[in-house]
């Protein structure tokens, strides 16, 4: 019987140190749950139970993008009366060296003679309030094309609505003659390259296009330092930014913010900005070195907000987005590389942790295989795998269910902060007109194109529609089977005017598809 009470009040006093425990942990949680810019300063608002403290006051701390905790700092940059409300106010200090739009900020209290945060970490959320430009957002159609700026005379007439192209920030910093004062520092980005973009960017304003502009980072030893340190090791197509040095965040800072302030007006307006392709794909699409998929996502949300700062700090109307492949819930053991899902969601849940921002999602719904231009009918091994179905556990996305993202996007967690679904957009779909493997030919490959417009630009949430590419790329061609442009150096393809008349009503253009897919009308198909 002793021994029987001796455990019950072992178990009694267990549970009181748990509730102990339980009510430590609660009053160390204060939320910071606004920090907005406001005119000059940085204004912050935080909430919860008043937390032990040596004095009774709140000290508010200021992380660089480069700096992973307060540690032994004493630099703390406002305070203010521990309570159940607090605000705080300090210098935003835009343009000078101590500028803030890029930090995160944590509440502290003197414990012991130590500054100890007690709870979230919370970056600015409207850095769209220093833009001085609002640019417009054209949109003549659903549909884009992976533009080649030596075709962009073609891009009117096709009746393109989003022209697709790509930036590796790297090249900007292999040279100097363009120089941009940012900061309080002055840095010199590569003249030539930027006269190209010069060139791009207005040839694409010139046909009434909105500018999609795929920012990526490659290797080059001279540009290391915009290179995560974990991540610098030849090989890879694309790396992760570098936000954990001073030198070369601060440099990224400065080169995002002159390339949307320079591409916002006269010079062609970049209107959509994608922060890297197929991050999910760590290796080698989005290179940050070996880490599980929730590490790779926090390392991402860190990279995309300081551009996403950077840029809405130039231009107020521009769009900036994430992007995955067509991999939601599939991963094949491969190291470093993740499930689209599962990705999006570790990184929605980092952002709105740290501060919600209006970011949009792109994806590629590529057929599976790549080199199935027929989607529609996948061959017998893929079949097997059962990789494609309407629920979100679906293992992969093609043209045929990407319901499944934008149904996904629809749930609370996912939302931008006004409440609405957020901007998504398809930016690369390719279909084959030639492979080795699997039987295409133009008119297969015209037919595909025109199902897959049809499938994605029907869903409501899906703002628009990108054709992987203009002109046949080489490389794809030799390396990977892949002829998926509407046209190729020397001329048209059937697809070419297809792709020109698809979404006028136009039936001559559209209703050839009906046989190769195997349904007697659209309407069958559940389209129109």
């Amino acid at each position: 019987m002793k021994k029987r009470w001796s455990l019950r009040l072992a178990l009694v006093m267990l549970f009181a140190l748990m509730v102990q425990m339980t009510v430590m942990a609660a009053e160390q949680t204060v939320t910071i749950n606004s920090c907005l810019i406001a005119g000059d300063t940085v204004t912050l608002t935080a909430f919860g139970t008043v937390p032990a403290s040596d004095d009774g006051v709140y000290y508010l701390f200021e992380l660089k993008p480069y700096q992973t905790e307060v540690g032994a700092r004493t630099d703390y940059c406002a305070a203010a009366p521990a309570a159940e409300t607090a605000t705080f106010t300090t210098p935003l200090d835009y343009g000078k060296t101590g500028n803030k739009l890029y930090s995160r900020f944590v509440v502290t209290t003197l414990q012991g003679g130590v500054f100890v945060p007690v709870r979230n970490e919370m970056y600015i959320t409207n850095p769209e309030a220093l833009a001085t430009k609002t640019t417009g957002y054209p949109v003549r159609s659903k549909k884009g094309l992976t533009a080649d700026w030596r075709y962009s005379d073609e891009l009117s007439d096709l009746g393109v609505g989003y022209a697709a192209y790509e930036l590796d920030i790297s090249r900007f910093c292999t040279g100097g003659g363009t120089n941009y004062t940012y900061n309080g520092k002055t840095y010199s980005f590569n003249s030539s390259v930027v006269s190209e973009y010069d060139i791009v960017c207005q040839k694409f304003a010139n046909e009434g296009c909105n500018v999609v502009m795929v920012i990526k980072n490659s290797f080059n030893a001279a540009t290391a330092d915009l290179i995560l340190p974990t991540a610098r090791v030849a090989g890879k197509n694309c790396y992760a930014m570098n936000t954990a040095e001073q030198g070369g965040a601060e440099k990224i800072e400065a080169l995002m913010s002159f390339l949307a302030e320079r591409y916002s007006g006269s010079k062609g307006t970049i209107h959509t900005w994608i922060i890297g392709n197929e991050i999910n794909n760590n290796s080698p699409w989005h290179y940050a070195g070996d880490m599980d998929a929730q590490t790779f996502s926090a390392q991402y949300a860190k990279e995309f907000r300081l551009c996403y700062n950077a840029i809405k700090s130039q231009n107020a109307g521009a769009r900036v987005y994430i992007n995955i492949d067509q991999r939601w819930n599939f991963t094949d053991g491969t190291p470093n590389q993740y499930a689209g899902r599962t990705v999006l969601d570790s990184f929605a849940e980092n952002i709105s942790q740290t501060g919600n921002i209006d970011w949009g999602l792109s994806l590629h719904p590529h057929p599976v295989p790549l080199y199935n231009c027929q989607f529609w009918n996948m061959p017998a091994g893929y079949a097997a795998m059962n990789l494609i179905d309407h629920t979100d556990n679906s293992k992969m996305v093609n043209p045929m269910n990407v319901d499944v993202v934008t149904n996904h996007m629809t749930q609370a967690s996912m939302l931008a902060p006004d409440g609405n679904v957020r901007h998504i957009r398809i930016s690369e779909m390719g279909f084959t007109s030639y492979n080795a493997t699997y039987p295409t030919d133009e008119t297969i490959q015209a037919a595909a194109m025109v199902y897959a417009y049809k499938l994605t630009s029907s869903n409501p949430f899906i703002e628009g529609v990108i054709i992987h590419r203009q002109v046949d790329n080489a490389s794809e061609v030799a390396n990977d089977g892949m002829a998926v442009g509407i046209r190729t150096e020397s001329g048209k393809k059937y697809a070419y005017d297809v792709f020109k008349y698809m979404d006028t009503g136009n039936t001559a253009y559209t209703d050839f598809a009906l046989p190769i897919i195997g349904a007697a009308s659209w309407a069958d198909l559940g389209l129109n």
